[in-house]
């Protein structure tokens, strides 16, 4: 098949039917590409087998390896911690099965004729980890290529970085075009990292691609990196040509981000076992938010009241709104409304709203303040007549229909409380 063809196969406009059980000869007397030995000599092996063959390169790190500012030797340490602290939280590793940090390179974003041309998985082994990358030698070989991964053997942990939106779903569609030809892809969990940084450092990072999370967070910074949208045009290049230089560096730049997968596991378990103050304010409050929306509230709360006892007064409106909202459902109103007022202090936007409207229900319903619910109510209204919303519309009306009721509680509570007049 000419180098032509084989780029319309992989763009989908040339279809393959694949038989049932490939005939090994026909596969086993497949030539080479000419480039083999250019490649084994850049450092990547060649690995044969019945469908094929593909290129492999193998890179171990002790567990005193250094990434950024982090030791890799601090991964299990980190795993423990989850799995006894929070068993169920996104976070944890499973002790059932095993896991590996998971990166692909592609020749695409999208689409049937997308091709993975990289796999990179690393794994713990022994005293430190074992980084294999599985190079696609060229797009006629793809079975063998994904066939070398055990992804079709036990069912495991993936850890990626925006691998629930990519990587994974493009390894399920490419296993899904050579169904006849390799086994079933096994199903595994998954932990998106991107998902995490999202969770915690939301508000605190303007971005999150993750050489931005690497520089920022990680201590790490990039040197002689191949931009991601070239890795494309690179591969192509090695195949059609035979050159590996640059291929190389493609392979850097997946050594680099599945490293980097690795310390941002250990720095997001690390804030989470958080005993003295390295982060920001909103960073913690979104640990708290984090674990309330997954129904751990004890350790919600203790989030918030962290914050609240860590950082200054114009940093922790937004805890004490969630420290309210919990006291709330303690049925503590007393304490609820004190920590409502706190939370007025300084908090802006949508929060606000949602304060004022806790602290007229309170008031309203609890304590039977009617004047203080009224207050609060107008407040409220001021403010979302100034506010810039969507919701504006819709939140005013829910105000005005509060407001009438609370005038009208309030006046038969005013006539209740005059005295008697006896008719003449």
């Amino acid at each position: 098949m000419s180098y032509e063809n084989k780029l319309m196969q992989m763009k989908g406009l040339v279809k393959k039917n694949l038989p049932n059980e490939p005939p090994k000869k026909e596969v086993l007397s497949a030539a080479l590409p000419f480039y083999a030995e250019q490649w084994e000599n850049a450092g990547l092996k060649l690995v044969k087998d019945e469908r094929g063959f593909l290129f492999v390169k193998e890179t171990f790190y002790t567990d005193e390896h250094i990434h950024g500012n982090i030791g890799l030797h601090k991964l299990q340490e980190a795993i423990l911690f989850m799995r006894e602290m929070y068993p169920d939280h996104p976070l944890t590793i499973s002790p059932d099965a095993p896991f590996c940090f998971y990166d692909t390179e592609t020749t695409g974003l999208k689409g049937t004729g997308v091709l993975i041309f990289l796999n990179g998985v690393l794994k713990k082994e022994g005293k430190g980890f074992l980084l294999t990358q599985y190079v696609l030698a060229d797009p006629s070989q793809e079975p063998s290529f994904l066939l070398a991964t055990d992804f079709w053997k036990t069912s495991q942990t993936i850890i990626t970085y925006n691998g629930k939106s990519f990587d994974l779903p493009q390894l399920v569609t490419r296993w899904t075009m050579n169904r006849k030809a390799i086994p079933p892809l096994k199903e595994h969990a998954q932990i998106d990292l991107m998902h995490s940084s999202k969770r915690i450092w939301k508000g605190d990072l303007e971005r999150f691609k993750l050489k931005q999370v690497e520089e920022m967070k990680l201590g790490f910074r990039r040197e002689n990196d191949i931009p991601g949208h070239l890795a494309p045009i690179i591969y192509f290049d090695a195949v059609k040509h035979g050159d590996p230089t640059n291929l190389m560096k493609v392979l850097k730049h997946n050594e680099w981000d599945i490293l980097s997968l690795v310390t941002l596991y250990i720095l997001s378990v690390e804030i989470l076992k958080e005993k003295e103050v390295q982060e920001s304010a909103i960073t913690y409050t979104n640990i708290g938010k984090w674990f309330r929306d997954l129904k751990t509230m004890d350790a919600s709360i203790d989030w918030f009241q962290f914050v609240v006892d860590q950082f200054s007064e114009e940093e922790v409106s937004l805890a004490y709104y969630y420290v309210g909202l919990h006291l709330k459902r303690k049925q503590l109103p007393d304490e609820s409304i004190q920590a409502f007022h706190e939370s007025l202090k300084e908090i802006v936007g949508k929060y606000r709203v949602e304060v004022y409207i806790e602290l007229a229900k309170l008031y309203e319903h609890q304590k039977k303040d009617y004047d203080m619910a009224l207050e609060m109510t107008l407040e409220c209204l001021d403010f979302v007549a100034r506010w810039n919303s969507d919701r504006k519309s819709r939140v005013m009306l829910e105000l005005q229909k509060r407001k009438m009721r609370i005038l009208r509680k309030l006046n038969i509570s005013r006539e209740s409380a005059q005295p008697y007049k006896k008719r003449v």
